[in-house]
């Protein structure tokens, strides 16, 4: 099995280069199936966020920003290696448990990659022009930053290894299907700080990825609202 991990799609988040340099620490026997590349380069080489605009609302767009070239240029990498698994590595200042985020849960390989990973929650996604939306192979790690750790990037070491060998062992999951985001217009200050991520609000919504400097600063949303999770197994 053939996995692409994709590190620095925000030039700031580091999860999937601490990963990387981990494996290759350990001198792990999995480096054989794990393809490596940084999705942002410029961004990373500034510890950034973006040069010119979000390349994880990038994809499909054919614009001239520094981004929307980078993510044709990601799209006909992948096209051209064809791993049969793709996931991008994302952390976020939001206090919240890990995630992984899909665009469905269809999909041989990374269902076999859902049943294989030790994350419970699972965030289903509408189309945002994120590389989620590539194809269903594809998958995303949601770490926050302080949660980092070497026992962390030991069970996604776990995780990669379970998947490589089908051996399962995590079928069961909750998926939080997002309904819409959460738009600043439609909550109060006062409602969007009594926000806890993944679990259910007063307003009837389960919030996600809400925070003081999670979208705030760059978007007219907050997050992303989702109803109650369903149990769901991975077969």
């Amino acid at each position: 099995m053939k996995i692409l991990v994709i590190g620095a799609t925000h030039g700031n988040e580091l999860l999937g280069v601490k990963l990387y340099e981990r494996l290759i620490k350990q001198r792990s026997r999995l480096l054989e199936h794990v393809d490596f590349i940084v999705g942002n380069p410029r961004a990373y080489a500034a510890r950034q966020r973006y040069i010119d605009s979000d390349l994880n609302r990038s994809y499909g767009k054919k614009g001239h920003a520094y981004e929307e070239g980078r993510a044709q240029e990601i799209t006909q990498y992948i096209r051209r290696t064809k791993p049969d698994l793709v996931l991008d590595m994302h952390t976020t200042t939001c206090d919240q448990p890990v995630c992984l985020i899909v665009g469905s849960t269809k999909g041989k390989a990374k269902r076999r990659f859902l049943r294989a990973s030790h994350v419970k929650a699972i965030l289903q996604v509408h189309p945002m022009d994120s590389i989620v939306t590539l194809g269903d192979n594809v998958a995303a790690y949601e770490v926050p930053n302080d949660q980092i750790t070497t026992e962390l990037l030991d069970s996604i070491i776990a995780d990669l290894q379970r998947c490589i060998d089908d051996a399962g062992g995590h079928e069961r999951k909750k998926l939080f299907a997002m309904s819409d985001k959460i738009f600043k217009r439609d909550v109060t200050p006062e409602q969007a700080a009594s926000f806890v991520n993944f679990e259910l609000s007063p307003l009837g919504f389960v919030p996600i990825m809400t925070g003081e400097n999670s979208y705030k600063k760059q978007t007219d949303y907050l997050g992303f609202k989702s109803p109650a999770p369903k149990d769901i197994r991975i077969r």
